[in-house]
């Protein structure tokens, strides 16, 4: 944390005075519970530790410039060698839960005061304004320029720089590498992770020294990285393949193609700052050729995997594919059950009631020994194949010798609708004509219809 952070998080301007430092630390451990906010107390300590350094470092400096004016009364006016005094003594920091400050503080007015390093010891003057100026300059393009594996090395040595200890250096410092994020971040992820753990971008309430277009950029890439981390396990995973399969294969195969091509298309779409920031600068220069290798697919394969999206996307397709596919099961069985049914029934030749139509010996009844029932049974829909059987069945058959009113009627009407059909070949059919008189006649008469009259 550089000096301006430290004092704007105690809430008060730079100042060498530290019982103002003091008094700052005092009312903002007040505003905090210590044991629920240990983060917030432990980053307010560190802001007060850096603010009294500064302060003593700035008295020190102010110090050595007045001796260095003066001259030594014993030696003649001579100003070569300084006067030396012995250093004050720190006064004591206050406990974690100061007491509370008085009700009317006193102010003390600020002088201006030269810039001074965040260090404990400071130089004897402070760096010159062209000397920060070209020193950030040299750590921007150091930085521009780093290594991945160098840049954590490169940025902490950009902070230990001498000339680079003014108070607001390390906030334009900050601005710089902000700057230089948002306009070329291609592969910048260990610049940008190694910025925001020293800047503290990823803090709930952070104010990163840019401008507003960077600082809006810096928000998204953050927001963007914490949505990718909250995907499941096995998609980070592959999507980390991906990022790394991409930026080491320049002309992929149709099976890497299949398996990463989407990936990375995706990872594009739903997080685009922090895709770019990730994706090393050669997987930026081979990007178009796997686009290209995706679009060559065959269509039939394209189709396939759009198919796939729409029917198993999520597990809310899955489980709606899974049930739909399991009724259309049902369906196909049962209309294959009917399907078997109605053909094994046409196969099979009518029969006809045991027992023949001849008379016995007394003359008087069916044969000895016949049992007159109904050995073929339509069922189910009238379709032209089930009329054709019932027509040979009507003529061929001893059915109207039946005692089964009921399947008697039955299948009577089951031939009256087929010749309503048209699905009848006898067109004058006098047995036809018959059940339907007995038909009409037994309906009004009110009494049960008697088929076997028409014998």
């Amino acid at each position: 944390m550089n000096a301006a952070a430290a004092f704007g998080r105690l809430g008060i301007a730079p100042t060498r005075d530290i019982r103002s430092i003091k008094r700052a630390y005092a009312l903002a451990l007040k505003a905090i519970d210590q044991a629920s906010e240990r983060e917030v107390f432990e980053r307010l300590r560190e802001a007060y530790e850096q603010a009294l350094a500064w302060a003593a470092a700035a008295d020190d400096a102010g110090e050595q410039e007045a001796q260095g004016d003066d001259g030594d009364p014993d030696d003649g006016g001579d100003r070569s060698r300084a006067v030396q005094r012995p250093a004050p003594e720190p006064e004591p920091e206050p406990e974690p839960e100061p007491a509370p400050p008085p009700t009317a503080p006193e102010h003390h007015q600020q002088q201006p005061l030269p810039a001074a390093p965040a260090a404990a010891v400071a130089p004897p003057l402070a760096p010159d304004r062209d000397e920060a100026r070209q020193a950030l300059q040299h750590w921007t393009a150091q930085l521009r320029d780093a290594a991945p594996e160098d840049v954590a090395h490169v940025l902490e040595a950009a902070l230990a720089d001498p000339r680079l200890l003014h108070l607001d250096s390390h906030a334009q410092l900050e601005a710089r590498i902000a700057d230089l994020l948002h306009h070329d971040p291609a592969g910048r992820a260990v610049l940008f992770d190694s910025a925001a753990a020293h800047f503290h971008w990823t803090d709930r309430n952070a104010r990163p020294n840019a401008g507003m277009d960077a600082a809006q950029w810096i928000f998204r890439v953050v927001n963007q990285g914490l949505q990718w981390r909250a995907q499941a396990p096995q998609v980070v995973e592959l999507q980390n393949r991906a990022l790394d399969v991409v930026a080491q294969v320049p002309s992929p195969q149709p099976a890497q193609t299949r398996q990463f091509a989407e990936v990375i298309d995706a990872m594009g779409r739903d997080f685009p700052e922090w895709f770019v920031l990730h994706l090393a600068k050669t997987g930026h220069a081979h990007r178009p050729r796997w686009q290209a290798s995706l679009k060559q697919l065959a269509p039939g394969w394209t189709r396939q995997a759009e198919r796939k999206e729409r029917l198993f996307g999520n597990p809310r397709k899955t489980i709606n594919t899974l049930l739909g596919g399991f009724f259309a099961l049902l369906v196909v069985t049962a209309m294959l059950a009917g399907i078997a049914n109605r053909v094994l029934k046409s196969a099979a030749p009518p029969a006809a009631v045991a027992g023949s139509n001849d008379k016995d010996t007394s003359g008087a009844g069916a044969t000895a020994g016949a049992e007159p029932v109904l050995a073929y049974e339509f069922t189910g829909a009238v379709t032209r194949d089930s009329c054709e059987s019932a027509e040979e069945f009507v003529h061929a058959s001893n059915w109207l010798e039946t005692d089964d009113a009921d399947a008697m009627a039955l299948l009577a009407t089951r031939a009256i609708r087929c010749q309503e059909k048209g699905w009848w070949t006898r067109k004058d059919d006098a047995l036809m004509a018959c059940l339907r008189a007995e038909r009409s006649a037994a309906l009004g008469a009110g009494r049960a219809e008697n088929a076997s009259r028409c014998r």
